[in-house]
């Protein structure tokens, strides 16, 4: 029976990938007709403005569909006895639309900067390996098989991290105020922390709690980094950096409670690729 369910889902997941693939190619044809200017805020400016309004539309059509057609919440009360769930099995709000929301987003932004014909191809192919990978590891988040759990953590932890890198380097590209980048960060972060912690036993209050928490704070850095020369990419890894922090933190205080040397471990190695990431930038 399980197997069954397995490949049902990759089969509604690549389907689904290849409908946002589709979406986001054809979305890159129009941000080569728009051109959305470097540095002006969306929808706000102007500039670009049909591009950026299709593009949210969209990523509003790609989330609400992946929720529609989202199954792992009832796989996920067949496993819970297994699992050896203390709380509720299954959220009370649906989150399965975060993921692909943020993707897709993220997706937007890289196209608004980067729309030659090869960018558009590797740009939905990208995002449509990220959708089929992370979404099919969240379903696997909820296998009885401990070690099934595992690997998937490891899958989706990457897929959102990726997702983060793109994400937060497309915003700080464009040099926006702090008003509009600090808060663009602070949700789309916060959303990818929130997802980040999916599956974990805890109550649905608490991971909103961190995730807001750690928005927050890299609203903050946001900020503070809106101060510095850096480039796009580079701003964004230096972001990734304390998104890594936060995340790193957060899941093993849901897990297990975070410790002094949890803390210092996961700061060490932020400290190092900070420090390599300023002196290139001052390099």
């Amino acid at each position: 029976m399980l197997p069954n369910v397995h490949r049902a889902v990759l089969l509604r997941l690549t389907l689904l990938g290849l409908a946002s693939g589709v979406m986001l190619a054809t979305l890159g044809l129009l941000a080569q007709r728009a051109d959305p200017p470097l540095g002006s805020v969306p929808i706000i400016d102007p500039g670009g403005r049909s591009y950026w309004l299709v593009g949210l539309a969209l990523a509003v059509v790609c989330g609400v569909t992946y929720q529609l057609a989202d199954r792992t919440m009832l796989y996920a009360r067949v496993t819970a006895a297994a699992r050896g769930v203390r709380y509720d099995p299954v959220p009370d709000v649906p989150l399965a639309w975060i993921l692909p929301f943020t993707t897709f987003t993220g997706a937007v932004l890289l196209l608004s900067v980067y729309h030659t014909f090869t960018a558009i191809v590797a740009i939905a192919l990208g995002s449509f390996l990220a959708l089929v990978a992370g979404m099919g590891a969240r379903h696997h988040l909820y296998d009885a098989d401990e070690q099934a759990r595992s690997y998937a953590r490891i899958v989706h932890t990457l897929v959102v991290h990726g997702v983060a890198l793109v994400t937060l380097s497309m915003i700080y590209i464009n040099k926006l105020r702090s008003l509009y980048s600090g808060t663009a960060v602070l949700l789309l972060a916060g959303l990818l922390l929130l997802q980040l912690s999916e599956a974990e036993d805890i109550p649905l209050d608490r991971r909103v709690l961190y995730a807001v928490v750690g928005g927050l704070v890299l609203g903050e850095v946001t900020w503070a980094l809106n101060y510095w020369r850096a480039t796009g990419w580079l701003g964004g890894a230096v972001l990734l950096v304390f998104f890594y922090l936060l995340a790193g933190v957060i899941l093993i205080q849901m897990q297990r409670g975070a410790t002094i040397r949890d803390v210092a471990e996961y700061g060490a190695v932020a400290a190092l690729a900070f420090g390599v990431l300023v002196w290139e930038t001052l390099r």
